[in-house]
């Protein structure tokens, strides 16, 4: 662990609210990104987003430097966002719209750059489809897929973000990948 945040960490954890904002807001983005991919509703992400951080505030006297922080909050994440997903069925209808990060987000945005307007619409239709097999997924095998390869965290921080074993994680992973790649099979072979 980076030394500045364990001593960032150490310092919210003694009461200092402007520690905690700066551990915040370095993760932030991502857990609402989280989610939002979990929930596929803005204003259900955003509803967990409050409940995360106001989980990681009154849990962090407790969080004992055994994993990243950045780890530890993606646990409480997930979790919130199944336990609100529970409370909230059926799962409502998607709202079309998408959190990113700064300028070209985790999908890269085809007018950035000078490429080809009809490779900018081909771009755009792919992410839609990549979208929508997504959201077609099983909750799990989405979130793990988002987890891995949006999020780029490894398995071993996927399994303790989810509460699964890494078993599972790679389950998930290796089902949802094969379903993503069958429903993306004619987009792969334009390639």
């Amino acid at each position: 662990m980076d030394p500045q945040e364990r001593q960032l960490i150490q310092q919210a954890q003694a009461g200092d609210i402007r520690a905690f904002e700066a551990l915040v807001k370095k993760v932030d983005r991502k857990v609402l990104a989280l989610a939002f991919e979990m929930l596929n509703r803005t204003e259900d992400a955003e509803d967990v987003y409050q409940d995360v951080f106001m989980k990681v505030y009154s849990n962090l006297k407790g969080f004992r430097f055994q994993s990243d922080f950045y780890t530890w909050v993606y646990r409480i994440a997930v979790r919130c966002a199944i336990d609100y997903r529970k409370k909230r069925k059926p799962l409502p209808a998607l709202s079309g719209r998408r959190i990113e990060e700064g300028k070209s987000g985790w999908w890269a945005d085809p007018t950035e750059g000078d490429g080809d307007p009809e490779d900018a619409v081909l771009d755009e239709e792919l992410k839609g489809k990549i979208r929508s097999v997504l959201e077609s997924l099983p909750f799990m095998q989405r979130t793990v897929l988002f987890l891995r390869f949006m999020e780029g965290l490894p398995i071993k921080n996927i399994a303790e973000a989810a509460g699964c074993s890494q078993g599972s994680v790679k389950q998930h992973l290796f089902r949802g990948t094969r379903k993503a790649k069958k429903a993306l099979s004619v987009y792969l072979k334009r390639s």
